[in-house]
């Protein structure tokens, strides 16, 4: 609907409504999924890639997936889905490889009741988990980061130790960024903005130990080896303006700071047009005052370069201009300062103030799909066995080697011991805090509360054997379901009256089943129909006011015959009845149009001599 809009100007804000509708639909169907298996939903429905027949595998995509690349922050922030998404980075729903190497989703269940020490929590398959694995990162990080920071503070004149281990440290991070590259596409890697600043810092990274290198075991002269040097630790200096506003990376789990990486993010895309007018309006000024210096002296291009820059940084040095030529150089200066500081400045702060608030606006709803990008670039990049950088070096020269030599069970099993040997100190961490958690739930049943979607709801638990409700919520969903499809419905056939599910819990007596509930609901609005029915008889009304009531009438009898998948049902059949009433006005307004096109006087002739 977005792509079609786009090439349809003037039916855009109708399929873009419609594109909203679309998000609905799907929140609504997959409502209806889990209200028949919750955790086969988030296993095989939301997370399991599929691609069209005819299609390569390599393009198979999940729901999930789909919606963060087509930004669809509606369906995103929908209850259900932020569920799932909380399951897949706490480590309840895993990421498994099959024997065929096709990834599937499986519920994390293992008889946790007879765990008592703290050994029995020792489960290295735990670092596969998102949330350790962010964990790992940030802690190697924040090493890597004090090593830099010595390093460079100090310029040790020859290489020690830290700062051979600061260079293993950024080895490691680029056999990470090209294994994310193989897994997830390039498409998926370069859509965070983060990527980039990792590939500017470690390029330079690369150019600054090639000098260092080389003024250390290479060259001679001492004169080379101490330029070498310099312009090495400058380029390290450079990097620290990359590595401490990648820093803020490390704080985007927090809703604060996730809404202001998103809007730098939209601030950077939107910003792409202002530098493009601004780079060919420099260009024609810079040919201009390089030309308009004298033929006989020296051109100084440097000079003009310096005096546009200056210039446009609100610095403007007016002698220069003239310097470079005393007829024209003021005035064609001057006509620079206007367009770029008035027009072009003045339109670059338009659009950032434009991007801020359109993402201040939604921001809860921009966070959620910015931590869904985040959770899904860990599971977009599978390993059954994540070595954090630098270790993955380890992996790749020492244990991957023996992979075409050792058995499936073998090669397993080297990498547990490897795995329980470098990292014995974060799986002791991690079987702490799931042990003290699941003690927790045990002895009080009590949950952490998350916020997300439009709700607040539990945060989903490890102990999936005691808790009897994992996902108790605390607000009615059919009611906002309901809701939801009366909105529709009263834009186009005006309020639909006694048609909002007042839910169960709300109704009836204590000790009432669900299904005499049921059968009471059902009386009750067949009651209210017919009364509804026999006072628009006496009333003698319009027709058309009779359609809309029968219509009412029959809207509330339906949306209470199920309590339960119902309810998705209806609002599914809504949604799909308002897009085919959307339908046929277009085309009965399509056909008046034409009638009231004037016939050419040309083509009635001929037809009038036939």
């Amino acid at each position: 609907m977005v792509t079609e809009g786009q090439r349809d100007v003037g039916r855009k804000r109708l399929l873009d409504r419609r594109a909203e509708v679309c998000q609905v639909a799907a929140a609504a169907v997959t409502k209806a999924f889990v209200n028949k298996d919750r955790m086969g939903t988030y296993c095989h429905v939301l997370t399991r890639p599929y691609y069209a027949i005819g299609e390569e595998r390599n393009t198979a995509e999940s729901a999930i997936e789909i919606a963060i690349r087509v930004h669809a922050t509606d369906f995103i922030a929908d209850i259900e889905v932020q569920r799932c998404v909380q399951a897949l980075w706490t480590g309840l729903i895993l990421q498994v490889e099959d024997d065929e190497s096709r990834i599937r989703f499986v519920e994390y269940s293992s008889a946790r009741r007879s765990r008592r020490g703290l050994l029995d929590w020792f489960d290295i398959g735990r670092l596969n988990v998102p949330k350790y694995q962010n964990n790992m990162k940030i802690a190697m990080f924040i090493v890597f980061l004090i090593m830099y920071t010595y390093v460079v503070n100090n310029r040790p004149p020859h290489p020690n130790i830290v700062e051979w281990l600061m260079y293993v440290f950024v080895c490691g991070y680029i056999f990470e960024e090209f294994r994310l590259i193989f897994e997830g596409g390039t498409a998926f890697f370069l859509g965070s903005i983060w990527h980039w600043i990792n590939i500017i810092s470690y390029s330079m990274f690369m150019v600054s130990f090639s000098f260092r290198f080389s003024a250390s075991y290479l060259l001679t002269d001492e004169d080379k080896i101490l330029k070498y040097n310099v312009i090495a630790y400058d380029l390290q200096a450079l990097l620290a303006v990359f590595l401490w506003v990648k820093t803020l990376s490390l704080l985007d789990g927090n809703q604060y700071f996730g809404t202001m990486v998103m809007v730098l993010q939209k601030m950077l895309k939107d910003g792409i047009m202002f530098f493009w007018l601004l780079a060919w309006v420099f260009i024609g000024f810079l040919q201009s005052f390089y030309a308009l210096q004298n033929v006989e002296e020296d051109k100084d291009f440097f000079a003009a370069l310096t005096l546009l820059v200056r210039g446009f940084l609100q610095d403007p040095d007016w002698e220069v201009a003239e310097r470079l030529d005393t007829k024209y150089g003021f005035w064609v200066f001057a006509l620079y300062l206007f367009l770029t500081s008035i027009i072009l400045l003045n339109l670059l702060i338009a659009l950032f103030n434009s991007s801020y608030t359109n993402i201040t606006d939604s921001s809860e709803k921009e966070y959620l799909a910015l931590f869904t990008f985040k959770v899904f670039s860990y599971l977009k990049s599978p390993d059954q066995f994540p070595y954090a950088a630098p270790f993955n070096l380890i992996e790749v020269f020492f244990v991957i080697p023996f992979s075409p030599i050792l058995s499936k069970a073998n090669y397993k099993a080297l990498n547990r011991v490897v795995m329980g040997t470098l990292f014995w100190i974060p799986i002791l961490s991690i079987a702490y805090g799931e042990q003290k958690r699941y003690e927790k739930l045990r002895d009080t049943n009590d949950d952490d509360d998350i916020s997300g979607g439009r709700r607040r709801y539990r945060h989903l638990t490890l102990d999936d054997i005691s808790v009897e409700d994992l996902f108790m919520l605390e607000s009615h969903e059919e009611d906002a379901a309901v809701e939801t499809a009366i909105q529709i419905a009263n834009g186009e056939e005006g309020v639909i009256p006694d048609a909002a599910f007042t839910g169960w819990k709300a109704y009836g007596p204590g000790n009432e089943t669900f299904s005499d509930f049921q059968r009471r609901r059902v009386k009750e609005n067949e009651a209210r129909a017919k009364a509804a029915a026999a006072a628009r008889a006496e009333a003698s009304s319009s027709s058309d006011e009779d359609e809309r009531a029968d219509a009412a009438a029959a809207a509330a009898v339906a949306s209470s015959v199920s309590a339960g998948s119902a309810v998705s049902e209806a609002l599914v059949q809504t949604l799909l009845a308002s897009i085919a009433r959307m339908e046929e006005r277009q085309k009965e307004m399509e056909s008046l149009l034409k009638q009231l096109t004037p016939v050419p006087a040309e083509a009635e002739e001929p037809a009038s001599e036939d």
